[in-house]
């Protein structure tokens, strides 16, 4: 099949090698991560909850100056909960 071939324009090729390498060059870079060597250290604040707590109440607390909807949801994903429903003696970080 391919012994009958006959490279006519070595410029068509190398505009195709080009684009193809484009293509990947866009399509991986994005995704490219790079690391710093810098420590950084980080501390929270830990609460157990009480019975009868809620975020909302915990946001008034802790939080008032901020949107309690927005240090909610920073709460709910510093502690990887599935939802804002709170149990009594559990213990959370606070931002």
């Amino acid at each position: 099949m391919f012994s009958s071939y006959r490279l006519e324009s070595p410029r068509k090729l190398i505009r195709a090698l080009v684009a193809v390498i484009a293509v990947l060059v866009a399509t991986i870079a994005p995704f490219s991560a790079t690391a710093s060597g810098e420590k950084v250290n980080v501390s929270f604040d830990y609460v157990t909850v009480n019975s009868g707590d809620s975020m909302w109440e915990l946001a008034k607390y802790y939080a008032p100056g901020e949107d309690p909807r927005d240090w909610i949801a920073e709460v709910v994903n510093l502690n990887g909960l599935t939802s804002t429903d709170l149990v009594a003696g559990q213990q959370i970080a606070l931002p």
